[in-house]
């Protein structure tokens, strides 16, 4: 599974499926989580039906654009960590705090709103969002966690290159510490987002709003329980993050 100079490149799909096995036999927990959390985001697309965009509901429009993205950003996300590639999929998962950023403040900014639909007026800093939310604990806790993410990150490299026998590999190898980071960074996306498809599907329909918090009321409390007791066990952003 490494490569050098007197080798030919190894077939690269395979050693993803290694990767990807790896994954699926110590995490079977966590993929049922994120499966779960893919249904939370199908089931709202379903209760919303058709939106018609209307002069006085920009703010429900954008809702409507970021959790689309989100969802695509996640899942994205989670094809990349099952099979090994963390770093790509910790950077699709830092557009979900931005994203958040957004459906906080667009819903009382025209600046926000026409700056996203009209392309007018100063580029969108995701600090000043956080401000107007109040949320820079959050902004700080993120971009904190992204710097525990690079250090545990650094410290994977020396899975991928021997210096002992100078071989790299070439293709992504399963690491327990880097995959529970980015699963708790989902989580944390999903959480968030969840909250703002509750929102939208309340300012659609009640009822329906209603409906939706029915069906998957234990899904948002799953992954809750499961933050918390990844938490309790490995600390705020797992363990041995700072240690070489």
């Amino acid at each position: 599974m490494t490569t050098d100079k007197n080798n030919e490149l190894p077939n690269i799909m395979s050693l993803e499926s290694l990767a990807q096995e790896d994954t699926k036999r110590n995490h079977w927990r966590e993929i049922e989580l994120l499966a779960a959390i893919l249904n939370v985001f199908t089931s709202g697309f379903n209760y919303m039906g058709s939106f018609e965009r209307k002069e006085d509901n920009e703010a429900e429009y954008i809702w409507l654009l970021i959790i689309t993205r989100c969802f695509h950003s996640i899942r994205c996300s989670i094809n990349l960590m099952l099979k090994g590639y963390y770093s790509q999929a910790i950077s699709l998962l830092r557009t979900g705090t931005e994203d958040w950023f957004i459906c906080g403040t667009c819903q009382n900014n025209e600046e926000v709103r026409s700056y996203l639909l009209r392309d007018k007026g100063r580029r969108l800093t995701y600090s000043s969002l956080a401000n107007q939310m109040d949320a820079m604990d959050v902004y700080k806790e993120d971009y904190s966690y992204q710097s525990k993410f690079t250090h545990a990150s650094r410290l994977s490299l020396r899975v991928l290159y021997d210096i002992n026998t100078k071989k790299l590999s070439v293709a992504p190898i399963y690491n327990e510490l880097l995959f529970f980071l980015c699963a708790e960074s989902l989580v944390r996306t999903f959480l968030r987002m969840a909250e703002y498809i509750g929102y939208l599907l309340y300012y659609l329909d009640k009822d329906k709003a209603k409906s939706w918090d029915k069906e998957n009321s234990q899904r948002l409390k799953d992954a809750v329980n499961w933050l918390e007791e990844l938490r309790e066990k490995y600390g705020n952003a797992s363990k041995n993050t700072n240690q070489d």
